[in-house]
Formats: structure tokens, sequence, C-alpha cells
């Protein structure tokens, strides 16, 4: 006989969707909360990467280094900068999980906290907007800021 779980998503308060769905259940349109968290993740996945990308090409712009490069397709957004390596992030839709590869602070994962609504590192809980800031300027000794909450909030 196999074991069946259910999980328990809840949506951030505030934002209209106070009930806690659970695995196998089905909402208003027949949609199942399953089906509901993948579409969720891909709509939260693919704003965040697409805010990122519009941030770093602002960043390369405003800039005076001619050798560096965003690049965004296949769901593998690419930050090259001249001189210093090349960040790379990346969907991970079977974890759910946006990954992070960094020349300062090498691979990591990150994680949708969908009660603070930001991409979380799944060893210490930093965010992701947090990291890419920190490494990004440590390398360019710019200040730069990324910050995804709004494109969460934005996707949610």
């Amino acid at each position: 006989l196999a074991r069946l779980t259910s999980h328990a998503v809840r949506a951030p308060r505030g934002a209209g969707r106070a009930r806690l769905l659970a695995a196998g259940s089905t909402g208003a349109d027949g949609t199942s909360a399953g089906e509901l968290e993948m579409h969720k993740y891909h709509a939260v996945a693919n704003r965040t990467l697409e805010s990122l990308q519009e941030r770093m090409e602002a960043m390369i712009d405003e800039g005076d280094d001619d050798g560096s490069d965003v690049d965004f397709s296949g769901d593998v957004l690419n930050l090259t900068l001249s001189g210093h390596g090349t960040f790379v992030l990346n969907k991970q839709a079977p974890n759910k999980q946006i990954w992070l590869s960094s020349p300062v602070s090498g691979p990591q994962r990150y994680d949708l906290d969908v009660g603070c609504l930001d991409w979380l590192n799944t060893r210490d809980g930093a965010p992701l907007g947090a990291v890419l800031s920190r490494d990004i300027a440590q390398l360019t000794k710019r200040e730069v800021r990324f910050d995804v909450r709004q494109a969460v909030e934005d996707a949610w």
C-alpha cells in the first residue's frame, strides 16, 4: 500500500490568496494545486530572470566596459563581465529552483519563499538579489543593486 502525503502552499498575506491548497485539491477553475504550483513557478522564475536581464543590461550601459555582455536564452541567463568571469542563472524546474553560478561565491540554489516573495539561498537563506549585488560589486568595484522582489510580486 503506497503512502500518500500532502503538501500545502500558503500564499503571502495581503496578496488576496489567503487559502491553503493541498496537493490533489482543485480550485474553482478545475486546476489542481500541483499544476498551479508548477505554473506559478514558471511565471515567477521567468519574470525574475527577465528582470535581472533588464537590470544587468542597464548596468552594462551605465558603465564603460565594452567587453561585458548579457545573454538570456533557453531559461539560462549569462552575465559576462570582461576580465572578471561569468555569472550563470538558470531555472531548475524539477526542483522549482533558480540556480546561480558566481565567479565569486560559486554554485548556489535558490527556493522561492512565498512568505516574503523572494528567492532565498537553500543553505544560508540569503536573498538572490543581495548575493548578486554583493558579488558583482566586489568584481566591478561599483555599487550595484539587484532586487528581485518586485519581479516576484508582479508575477505572483
